[in-house]
């Protein structure tokens, strides 16, 4: 059975004129409303700086829908639920720095629920579709000009939180001022996915996963995410972030903390929370220029926001390690770069040999391909006949979504925000260790002067990535 929401709500989107609301969220709201997940009673409001009617907001509203279901999408456009969700929608202009505009943004809310009846709405959902040097301002206001600290507002925080773990941690007791633990969702897009979200699943419900996932067992770790995508019209902000913040610090560093990490007995929030963040914390690199790599790919410069002499990371790769006794001596290997051959996010998992196997023996492999194809292969050697040859064999299976119940991964964390799931969010304590191994990294780039290498658009792999492996057996394994 599908997940309905039962209980009225209203859902404010803070930068409701930005691209992130008009790709991503809109889109999702439109996915929940497809499958009638939605309750009678809501309000989607557009809060922005920009001076519109609700008519012109509407029209921009169902404009970007249309171009999300034409892009591929797997959900439909549909005349009759675009207009039944549009006439729940309505826009406000305010500025974000005001109090005096979150008070009448109350008082507007305060009316529009008497206008259409019914009500307050139970639940108060406040979307930052903003950049984060908005957050605060808003959070401050918001807490000032409601009515009551009873009122159940939820506040949805979209990465990056902070651009370091000290105006990370600045941000955590900002908000704390103001707001609940429980109040607050940490969002992060990649734990969404359906794909990611089997990782957990997948290791909660079959033990064999688990015992196998030990690093007694393991030879190396290798994270992959590649995109064919460039910077495109985002330059100006990525120019000043680099793909080690955009990427790694949350995306990357999250992952291995789902394939790495415990699990524990109880399948709730606060217990994964914990699991990860104890890998978090236990997550290095030893300082040596062979285990950091960086390039940019040709033409980078010339992209209109990108700076002429930018030493800004397009590609990233990096050699960790656990420091646990239960991990000692298995090296972990992350790389992501942008405008490459092929896309393709992948976790791949190389289990040792045993002492009496030849050295030139292929390894044995658990592959977690998230992208494009979202699939778990294992693969495994045999010998058929007399021949001395051994043949790769293995099984491969889907965990992607199935059915008619599929949806965006916004519109499943919208959900868990509705009912009050933070599972699939993160927590602060997750975010600052992810920090303190991010500013390390970029602290001993900037100390030791890391090289920054050119490659061309659509290769494979940079020159130079394999300089990570010090074993001349030690490659990339691919999905």
């Amino acid at each position: 059975m599908f997940q309905v929401i039962q209980n009225s709500f209203l859902f404010t989107i803070f930068g409701a004129s930005g691209d992130l609301a008009k790709i991503k969220i809109f889109p999702s709201l439109y996915a929940l409303a497809t499958q009638h997940r939605l309750p009678k009673q809501y309000f989607i409001v557009g809060y922005a700086r920009s001076k519109k009617t609700n008519e012109e907001f509407r029209q921009e509203f169902r404009e970007s829908i249309k171009k999300y279901c034409q892009k591929g999408s797997k959900i439909a456009f549909c005349n009759e639920i675009i207009e039944e969700l549009l006439s729940h929608v309505f826009y406000f202009s305010g500025q974000y720095t005001e109090l005096g505009d979150f008070e009448r943004y109350f008082e507007f809310l305060e009316n529009l629920s008497k206008k259409e009846g019914g009500g307050p709405p139970e639940t108060h959902i406040t979307y930052f579709s903003v950049p984060p040097s908005t957050f605060q301002p808003i959070l401050q206001n918001i807490a000032f000009a409601r009515k009551s600290r009873e009122d159940d507002i939820r506040v949805v925080l979209e990465k990056p939180f902070g651009e370091d773990q000290a105006s990370a941690e600045q941000l955590f007791h900002f908000i704390s001022r103001f707001y609940d633990e429980k109040q607050i969702f940490l969002l992060d897009h990649y734990l969404g996915k359906t794909a990611v979200q089997s990782i957990l699943t997948l290791r909660h419900h079959n033990s064999v996963l688990n015992l196998l996932l030990e690093g007694k067992n393991i030879a190396s770790i290798q994270i992959t995410a590649h995109e064919t995508v460039g910077v495109e019209d985002r330059a100006g902000y990525f120019d000043n972030v680099g793909l080690i913040k955009d990427m790694f610090q949350s995306h990357i560093t999250q992952l291995l903390a789902m394939i790495t990490m415990s699990i524990p007995i109880k399948a709730d929030e606060k217990s994964f929370h914990r699991e990860k963040q104890s890998i978090l914390a236990a997550l290095d690199f030893t300082p040596k220029k062979h285990n950091i790599f960086r390039a940019q790919y040709k033409g980078y410069k010339d992209i209109s926001g990108a700076k002429k002499d930018s030493q800004t990371e397009t590609y990233f790769g990096a050699k960790l390690k656990i420091d646990r006794e239960s991990w000692y001596g298995v090296p972990i290997f992350i790389r992501t770069g942008k405008r490459m051959k092929t896309k393709l996010t992948s976790l791949v998992v190389e289990f040792k040999k045993l002492p009496f196997q030849p050295e030139d023996t292929e390894p044995n492999l658990l592959i977690f391909e998230l992208q494009p194809r979202e699939m778990i292969h294992i693969k495994l050697l045999n010998q058929f006949g007399k021949s001395s040859e051994y043949h790769e064999i293995g099984t491969s299976e889907s965990i992607a979504c199935r059915g008619d119940d599929c949806l965006p991964e916004h519109s499943l964390l919208i959900l868990d925000v509705l009912e009050r799931n933070k599972l699939h969010f993160l927590s602060f304590p997750e975010i600052l260790e992810s920090w303190r191994v991010t500013d390390a990294i970029l602290k001993f780039i900037e100390e030791k002067e890391i090289p920054l290498h050119e490659y061309n658009l659509g290769d494979h792999s940079p020159e130079g990535i394999q300089g990570m492996f010090q074993k001349s057996h030690d490659r990339w394994f691919e999905a």
